[in-house]
């Protein structure tokens, strides 16, 4: 554990907590999908790969912004991004020495310890890639694609650093210093005060059945892989959804270990048509029923 003063507040900052609350955060937004579900997800649309030795956790807005959070038994590497502040307008790149690579965002990490590298590369290939058009940065209209994160930390043992600290006034830190302010091994709403009242009300009283269970199963997948018990299933299925809501469900929670009782086999997944040229992102088809 490694604590730190910053113009946002005293933050900080534990390897297994941070993966515990994305972990958290991931099942929470899963759970949303469902009647009998949690109110105001900390993160609505996420995603996770990997597990919770070495893994990455992708937290969209909805807007184009995001943070990405990626670890290793080293520690962990953390960047952000903000709507027209990437590398260009604040790590000093310029378009003559864009990549598109890992490297563009590297200054966002500085004093990177080498032990981090395998982290820093996984939360880099989890970045969006594309021409940041927002503050028109197209010279000549020729198009160029910079790997987008304008800021970041890195925790190591007993060390944290990062443009978090070394520029906290960065657009996109205040993505990343919620990370040093967990309470209860949750991610902290931080995005709107009222919501998050109205959340931690909410979790107290009518919520509290269904963010018991979410405690109590991700404790359990911190361990290893897990299943749902039944009286869980129960509660969180007390109005059973679509079976296509149902089944997205199953699908993005067996990626982090957690299955329903027998671990049923899943249909197979939509495969990509390809990649959208607006978002850089694949354009999913849903596969047709076979005859």
């Amino acid at each position: 554990m490694v604590v730190r003063n910053h113009p946002r507040g005293r933050l900080v900052f534990d390897r297994d907590a941070i993966v515990r609350a994305a972990l958290r955060a991931y099942v929470e937004a899963v759970l949303k999908k469902f009647a009998n579900r949690p109110a105001y997800p900390v993160c609505s649309d996420s995603d996770w790969t990997g597990d919770v030795q070495r893994g990455t956790f992708y937290d969209d807005d909805g807007c184009g912004a995001y943070a990405v959070l990626a670890w290793t038994e080293a520690g962990v590497v953390g960047l952000a991004y903000e709507l027209g502040f990437g590398p260009i307008d604040q790590l000093g790149l310029t378009p003559d020495t864009v990549t598109g690579g890992p490297e563009d965002v590297r200054g966002a990490v500085p004093g990177l310890p080498a032990e981090l590298e395998p982290a820093f590369q996984m939360a880099a290939s989890r970045l969006d890639t594309r021409s940041d058009l927002y503050k028109g940065k197209l010279p000549n209209k020729k198009m160029y694609s910079e790997r987008l994160a304008g800021v970041g930390f890195w925790l190591h043992g007993a060390r944290v650093a990062g443009t978090l600290f070394d520029n906290p006034t960065f657009e996109g830190v205040r993505r990343l210093v919620p990370w040093g302010q967990l309470h209860n091994g949750q991610l902290p709403l931080w995005w709107n005060r009222d919501f998050a009242a109205f959340k931690e009300e909410r979790a107290r009283t009518r919520d509290a059945p269904i963010h018991a269970i979410i405690d109590a199963v991700v404790d359990r997948r911190m361990q290893g892989p897990t299943e749902f018990t039944s009286d869980e299933l129960a509660t969180l299925l007390a109005e059973p959804p679509g079976p296509g809501e149902l089944l997205g469900a199953q699908r993005m929670l067996q990626k982090v270990g957690i299955t329903w009782p027998g671990s049923p086999e899943l249909p197979e997944e939509p495969k990509p048509r390809g990649i959208d040229p607006f978002t850089g992102k694949p354009i999913v088809q849903a596969n047709r029923p076979t005859k």
